[in-house]
């Protein structure tokens, strides 16, 4: 399940994207496991073709929990490096028989239960939707730490404070030019040329 925003975004200026995850059982009568459901973030041009996905297994929050580090856990803080999205495409694209319409998921490499996904082309510059959801995985390829029992899962999810941090303030140059000439009876020449980084 998933809800979604449409946006625009240029986060290029930002090397992080921030969220806390809060997880419990919806019931005492159906108890759920750490890590036996996720939550994912989707930032793209649009959900199903161009997309960056993060996805972060959730450790879950005994009942009657009342401490703040017991119901926000820092395991379950979302943290994504624009810069492994970068590289997740890089590594996609650099084996040029695997086609760019398929997810290509690799772990992320401080955390190897958190998925990073790519799929089609999308860009930081042109985010146009978010989507944030929850997922029941199946113990497999991608997820080998999945406590995985095939049962249905029903369960309370919270997402607080989505942030952009880390502000890029590197700095940068720019020059403008411009020369006019006249070319004795042939008339006047005027050039202009800027460069900025």
């Amino acid at each position: 399940r998933a809800a979604f925003k449409n946006v625009e975004f240029d986060v290029r200026m930002y090397r992080k994207l921030d969220m806390f995850i809060h997880g419990e059982a919806m019931n005492l009568d159906n108890p759920i496991g750490d890590d036996e459901v996720t939550v994912f973030i989707r930032l793209g041009s649009d959900f199903a073709d161009n997309y960056y996905e993060y996805e972060v297994p959730v450790k879950m929050t005994a009942w009657g929990a009342t401490d703040p580090d017991d119901i926000w856990p820092d395991a379950n803080m979302m943290v994504i490096e624009f810069q492994q999205l970068l590289e997740a495409k890089k590594q996609r694209n650099a084996n040029a028989a695997y086609p760019t319409y398929l997810e290509y998921t690799i772990p992320d490499p401080n955390d190897p239960t958190r998925l990073i996904t790519v799929k089609g082309n999308p860009n930081l510059q042109g985010v146009k939707t978010i989507m944030i959801g929850i997922r029941n995985p199946n113990k497999d390829a991608d997820h080998p730490w999945q406590p995985d029992d095939g049962e249905d899962k029903c369960a309370i999810i919270w997402v607080n404070e989505l942030r952009l941090t880390d502000f890029d303030e590197t700095g940068g140059w720019a020059a403008l030019a411009n020369v006019n000439a006249q070319l004795a009876d042939l008339g006047n020449l005027t050039l202009a040329g800027s460069i900025s980084t």
